[in-house]
């Protein structure tokens, strides 16, 4: 036997209407205006023209985004090196861009040096990534492959509660980061980059005024160490540096290996720690005891000695190159 329900539509269109808010709101709302506030109200135009001017900067490629944020020393730079067709092209690309006053800051022989368009190719190919690598996926420590062919690396620091950030030790301008074009992003950097000629030892090796510490590195038995990938930072003593020890001090050691191991290890930190983000406060060496670090307006002391360099581009850390000998604390040279 069959049951039928007799159902009166518009019955159920009004029990849809009463207990669906949604369905509700829809049917009265059909057909009604919308008002908009006048345009010239300035909240609506800062709005609608930041977003009209994004989307604008982010259909500009990547040397024009270079110009309208007023780094035109490095746009210079591409064009004399040939690479503007590059950086126009589809990419993406990454580029840590240098600020005018960084390309000022060079020392003359290396503005001479880039000069060269070959030499300055090279340079700006090593701020340079393939692909698009946004602010957020930075981490410390982490080594990216630049279109030059060498890796460049990153690291961040909290200094004083802020945050740091540096690319090849050159600090990056977190206000101006992730500066989106059609063929990639920029990252505004104060500094120039120097690629790396090689490891701490070979850098080092390389370096006339670094020749005792390269003697006392070898006989101590720590060059596979420091040409490891480590990373380090090492308070490196110059020639002079050495000269100030008493006569006869250096012979001594370098027929002590330990001894002179011990000493070598007090000037080596684990990690990269870039100038930019050092503070003042002590720091625990390979060696196991501290080294004083002093930040002022003179610059930077370890302990009592003056960093007379930073920032030396090495590719397994950091060299900071100081004027006086450091000891450990108890020690007494022999």
């Amino acid at each position: 036997m069959s049951h039928y329900l007799d159902v009166n539509i518009d019955n159920v269109k009004k029990m849809v209407l009463e207990y669906d808010p949604v369905v509700r709101d829809h049917d009265h709302n059909q057909g009604k205006k919308v008002e908009a506030v006048p345009y010239h109200s300035l909240a609506v135009r800062h709005f609608n023209e930041n977003i009209q001017k994004a989307e604008s900067a982010a259909a500009d490629p990547i040397p024009r985004v270079a110009a309208k944020l007023g780094l035109t020393e490095l746009v210079k730079a591409v064009i004399a090196a040939g690479l503007k067709t590059t950086l126009e092209s589809a990419g993406p690309f990454t580029v840590f861009g240098p600020t005018n006053e960084a390309f000022s800051n060079l020392p003359e022989w290396v503005q001479k040096e880039i000069a060269n368009v070959t030499e300055l190719a090279d340079i700006l190919k090593f701020h340079v990534l393939s692909g698009k690598v946004e602010s957020k996926s930075l981490e410390n420590e982490l080594q990216v492959a630049t279109v030059e062919g060498r890796k460049l690396r990153i690291n961040l620091y909290t200094k004083d509660t802020k945050s740091v950030a540096t690319a090849q030790c050159a600090p990056i301008d977190l206000g101006r980061v992730d500066q989106m074009a059609s063929n990639g992003i920029l990252h505004v950097l104060n500094a120039v980059m120097i690629p790396p000629a090689g490891t701490i030892v070979s850098t080092l090796a390389a370096c006339p005024v670094f020749k005792t510490l390269v003697e006392a590195v070898k006989v101590a038995g720590l060059v596979e160490t420091l040409s490891s990938p480590g990373p380090f930072t090492v308070f490196a003593p110059s020639e002079k540096a050495f000269e100030k020890l008493p006569r006869g001090t250096i012979e001594k050691l370098l027929r002590n290996p330990t001894e002179l191991a011990k000493i070598l290890k007090y000037h080596v930190v684990s990690g990269t720690f870039c100038s930019a983000g050092l503070s003042s406060g002590n720091v625990k060496t390979v060696e196991g005891q501290e080294v004083a670090v002093k930040i002022s307006a003179d610059g930077v002391v370890i302990n009592e000695s003056k960093v007379v360099y930073a920032d030396g581009s090495v590719t397994n850390g950091v060299v900071h190159a100081i004027d006086t000998v450091l000891l450990p604390p108890g020690y007494t040279l022999l």
